[in-house]
């Protein structure tokens, strides 16, 4: 609560003392010193920007700052030699000043920037530079604008470039470091010039608006095979074992390459030896129309997210489970699912290519945790109008996996409705507290992944159910 975009809500129902109370503590922890973006600062820090910092390398701002103190203090000595001293650092950083202007960056710069990021992951942009000047470009460097949350490399970590001639062009590469996710805008680039004795600088910033979305941080698991998973919990194996599913046998259609998780019992050996790589057989009927595709939903409540907060404290929780949705979506491309459409709370929306699927979780907003206090526990129905998750499924076929952080009321109404349609659902939980580990049900559609590091072991009263946990 350290922003303005933190300011408490009024809360009708609350005594408005302690609405005064959150906004008095609010108010001693705001932060007096906005977050900087280069372009929209104000005119005294621009001007100190632009003529100081920009201006001088850190050996220029000791030379200067140097000559000055050397300038003021040598009349009480009446020292010559200390005259002198300063008169030549201050004609050198003049003179380089001056080269500098003369050569300075006169340039066309083009963008080659990813569509997506990771945060705490160095995001790496190629640009092609061309000079446009009537002289030589020498001994300069690339830099994004300052924005909000991201992290630049050092003035000695960027590549440098020796020289460009003019009407030239080259490329090079530009990075930067995001810290949290969220969709970053970028706003340009700055072309810095250090000619010719690396003490002085001349920018050029150049606006060249650019939109990244920053995905969560990478969760250190291995996402189980889904196509085991949905196997085990729809228990439809190849008829002619045990395990046979009940109703109409499947019909053979034809065969294609083995994919990870694929039974080994559906090898195809003579397509197999006729290929000289593994095949898998695939039957018609409805084993195969559910594993088609992939509907994925995600819970974006926060238990701790109050009715007078406009936003959460901590979003790690959140993060982990966009995380975690992230890995279940690649790990359905790499065997062979498609990616069809995903839900953020309610809405569902269909998905067309990964990029849309990276925007929406980069885009996704935490949510406050529905309760039933007022209406009891029934009031979890299917017809909720403050639901988290959607009420319908988008299809019947596929394969619909929820991803959530606790195991409410709420939602094991929503799971079992949906498993009486007859809906295959798979349900994976990154818990959000301690307390929330080990509450799922037992069964095979149901799955626990740990926090690894970043939560304790469960209380003893709160005695975890033996489940399968991936990990």
């Amino acid at each position: 609560m350290n922003e303005l975009a933190d300011r408490p809500l009024r809360v009708a129902d609350e005594a408005i003392l302690l609405h005064w109370w959150r906004m008095a503590r609010w108010f001693m922890n705001l932060r007096a010193v906005p977050r900087l973006r280069e372009r929209s600062a104000r005119y005294l820090t621009r001007i100190y920007r632009r003529c100081f910092h920009d201006t001088f390398t850190r050996t220029g701002k000791i030379i200067l700052l140097g000559s000055l103190l050397i300038f003021l203090f040598s009349y009480r000595t009446n020292s010559d030699f200390l005259l002198v001293s300063a008169t030549v650092g201050m004609a050198l950083l003049a003179w380089s000043v001056l080269l500098g202007y003369v050569y300075r960056p006169q340039v066309s710069v083009q963008r080659d920037t990813p569509a997506y990021a990771n945060a705490g992951q160095a995001c790496v942009s190629r640009i092609n530079v061309t000079n446009h000047g009537p002289r030589t470009l020498h001994n300069f460097t690339l830099r994004e604008m300052v924005v909000p949350f991201g992290r630049w490399p050092q003035e000695w970590l960027r590549p440098h470039q020796l020289a460009l001639a003019s009407h030239h062009s080259t490329t090079m590469e530009v990075e930067f470091e995001p810290q949290r996710r969220g969709v970053l805008e970028l706003s340009g680039l700055a072309v810095q010039s250090y000619f010719p004795f690396f003490l002085t600088r001349f920018t050029q910033r150049i606006d060249l608006p650019c939109k990244v979305n920053v995905l969560p941080a990478t969760l250190p698991v291995n996402v189980p095979s889904l196509r085991r998973i949905a196997d085990l919990a729809s228990k439809r194996m190849t008829p002619g074992t045990d395990n046979a599913r009940k109703g109409p046998s499947l019909e053979y259609a034809y065969s294609r390459h083995y994919q990870t998780g694929d039974s080994l019992r559906r090898l195809d050996h003579r397509a197999s030896s006729r290929q000289g790589k593994p095949m898998s057989k695939v039957f018609e009927g409805a084993d195969e129309i559910r594993r088609d595709q992939v509907h994925l939903i995600v819970d974006l409540t926060l238990q701790d997210f109050e009715r007078w907060q406009r936003r959460p404290r901590d979003e790690s929780a959140l993060d982990e489970r966009l995380a975690l949705a992230v890995e279940i979506g690649l790990s359905a491309q790499n065997e062979g699912f498609s990616l069809a459409a995903m839900a953020m709370g309610r809405q569902w929306h269909k998905l067309d290519n990964i990029l849309q699927f990276y925007e929406h979780i980069a885009a996704a907003r935490p949510e406050r945790a529905c309760t039933s206090v007022d209406s009891g526990v029934g009031s979890t129905t299917d017809s909720s109008s403050d639901s988290a998750l959607p009420d319908k499924p988008l299809a019947e076929n596929g394969i619909h996996i929820l991803v959530v952080g606790r195991w409410t009321d709420e939602t094991r109404v929503l799971v079992e409705r949906w498993q009486r349609e007859g809906i295959l659902v798979l349900v994976f939980l990154i818990a959000e507290s301690p307390v929330n580990s080990g509450t799922l049900p037992v069964g095979n559609q149901y799955i626990e992944i740990p926090r690894t590091g970043k939560i304790a072991k469960p209380a003893p009263a709160a005695k975890a159910k033996p489940q399968e946990v991936f990990t």
